[in-house]
């Protein structure tokens, strides 16, 4: 094949995800190859399984990545014949413009915003504590969610809203945010020591002392996606990363409170799992739990049919 020439003679670096389909395409000719963002397969393959048993992963990086993949993909017609999937998180990026083939963009954030809705929490309750809705541990552990998920978007309202001001100035100015961001809200900026409350320690001249290297953000510009931000969904619209710390925060903090110091469940909870979980682990634990959109669905019909 003309590609595989190509790679033996290094005319060109393609990623590592690039090369295992052009392989792959040769013993799978019939399989749906599926291009994701890191480890999101956790969270999509239980749902492709519904549409189709033949399917091979790609593990190809950020979205960034699997946009490349994409491009290098769709410039080759020799690779039309072969079903293929890409699945991207929308991020702090506006909505994704139609591509063919097709690209499946999270409807919210990232994936991790699937997992931390009120409707989810309670489905984990009931079916990995094992806490029936006649319980009083259930229904005190539904409310102090709501109400500490409250107070988790009110603390992180600013940082969301400035993090999204960096991401608009990155795509218009093709420079770097110079701010690199882990699974968990950055140490000393909110209290969420326990189930008592939620509250935030950080103003936006402490965002730009803690990350010198960040693009400049005016502070007319950021007010007003705080304006923007205060009326949207925070569950689904702010960083799914972050989303889903609070609630694996939550969890541990009831099973501590059940098992220790009892002020809120007087009943111990049993969790067969580590009580602390990394964002990865919950991704494919809860994976059943987890909200589906429609679009998902309708995406897969598509490219498995």
């Amino acid at each position: 094949m003309e590609f595989l020439e190509a790679l033996r003679q290094g005319r060109f670096q393609p990623t590592a995800a690039y090369s295992d389909f052009m392989y792959l395409t040769e013993k799978h000719e019939h399989s749906l190859f599926c291009f994701y963002e890191g480890k999101d397969s956790a969270y999509y393959v239980p749902r492709i399984k519904r549409f189709t048993a033949a399917y091979q992963n790609m593990l190809c990086g950020g979205r960034e990545k699997v946009l490349e993949v994409y491009r290098l993909i769709a410039g080759h017609a020799e690779y039309d014949c072969y079903k293929k999937a890409f699945f991207i998180d929308r991020d702090f990026n506006l909505p994704l413009t139609p591509h063919s083939p097709p690209i499946f963009e999270t409807p919210c954030y990232a994936i991790e915003n699937f997992y931390v809705s009120i409707e989810v929490f309670q489905d984990i309750l009931k079916n990995s504590l094992h806490l029936s809705e006649r319980n009083e541990a259930y229904q005190t552990c539904v409310r102090l969610f709501m109400d500490r998920q409250h107070e988790f978007h009110q603390a992180t309202l600013l940082f969301n809203a400035w993090y999204a001001c960096l991401i608009s100035l990155k795509n218009s100015t093709n420079e770097q945010t110079g701010v690199n961001l882990d699974e968990k809200f950055p140490k000393g900026f909110i209290s969420f020591t326990d189930l008592n409350a939620v509250s935030a320690h950080y103003t936006f001249d402490t965002l730009k002392q803690t990350f010198a290297n960040a693009l400049d953000v005016p502070e007319t510009v950021l007010e007003a996606k705080k304006a923007e931000f205060a009326i949207c969904q925070y569950h689904q619209e702010f960083r799914g990363k972050y989303e889903l710390w609070f609630v694996l925060t939550f969890i541990e903090l009831i099973l501590k409170d059940s098992k220790t110091t009892k002020t809120f469940l007087k009943e111990k909870i049993n969790f067969s799992f580590s009580d602390k979980l990394s964002n990865d682990q919950a991704i494919e634990l809860f994976s059943i739990h987890a909200e589906t959109p429609d679009s998902l669905y309708e995406y897969l019909r598509q490219v498995t049919s």
